[in-house]
């Protein structure tokens, strides 16, 4: 079974070859389980490696690299310590599920447990022994390095008891905050003749009127005013109405505003 071929492994004289442990297909080999939606069952993959420092490593990268094309930012390194946590409850019964866009991630075991939880969060408190050293650190590191770097990333680092025996380490990290497009800038000025101005006044003072009458306001000809009106309309700070008149729009209200 998969937990005996690691129990092994731990138990085995250092002074014996290391070579790869045969490929177990045991159904308590290690499990990651994908949620693409809430309301869909979860992609299942299994990790059958049980040659210890392949089996951290695969585990590691594979559920990273998932995480990562649900739109995780959880660091490789926090999870690597977690799933190398692992080791104190012999891999047993291992699923490690992907969950909100991969912002949740949820490594459960069924192991001996965490007595003490509170003590695990702090430097040095360690249960590992000379066996586990020849595969992890065992300095009491792991956790209290991944706490404090998702709290940095405004994230947290919970563990609870699973249901019937084992623990439950939660990794979750805020959604990814969406990104804003930038504002508009505003339009620049357009560089209107000290005429086109009084066109825009008058046309606020007067309302809607035709070339003939600014012409006559501006003593000019209404051929010219024709032609200025027609220039301040391809601007969008005139519009024509019926009869030829013309009449002053938001964006001219706006550009008086703002030179005036």
């Amino acid at each position: 079974m998969f937990v005996d071929e690691i129990r092994q492994q731990l138990q085995r004289d250092p002074a014996e070859s290391d070579a790869a442990a045969p490929i177990s297909h045991d159904e308590t080999a290690p499990r990651i389980a994908v949620y693409d939606s809430v309301t869909a069952p979860p992609r299942v993959l299994s990790v059958p490696d049980t040659h210890l420092p392949d089996l951290i490593d695969a585990l590691a990268s594979k559920t990273y690299d998932l995480a990562r094309q649900q739109g995780s930012r959880l660091p490789y390194t926090v999870l690597r310590e977690v799933i190398e946590n692992l080791i104190h409850a012999w891999f047993s019964d291992v699923v490690i599920t992907i969950l909100d866009d991969g912002n949740t991630i949820r490594i459960a075991d069924r192991g001996p447990g965490i007595g003490d939880k509170a003590k695990a969060f702090r430097p040095g408190f360690s249960t590992a022994g000379p066996e586990l050293k020849r595969f992890i650190k065992g300095v009491g590191s792991g956790l209290p390095i991944a706490k404090e770097s998702l709290g940095l990333m405004e994230g947290m680092l919970d563990i609870e008891d699973n249901l019937g025996q084992g623990t439950v380490v939660t990794l979750k990290l805020p959604p990814t905050p969406a990104v804003q497009p930038p504002a508009p800038s505003p339009r620049p000025l357009a560089d209107l003749s000290e005429r086109q101005l009084k066109m825009l006044s008058l046309l606020l003072e007067l309302g809607p009127v035709g070339p003939s009458r600014i012409g006559r306001e501006l003593s000019i000809s209404a051929s010219t005013s024709y032609r200025d009106l027609v220039a301040l309309e391809a601007l969008g700070m005139v519009a024509s109405g019926a009869g030829g008149r013309r009449s002053i729009t938001k964006d001219g209200l706006q550009y008086l505003d703002r030179v005036l």
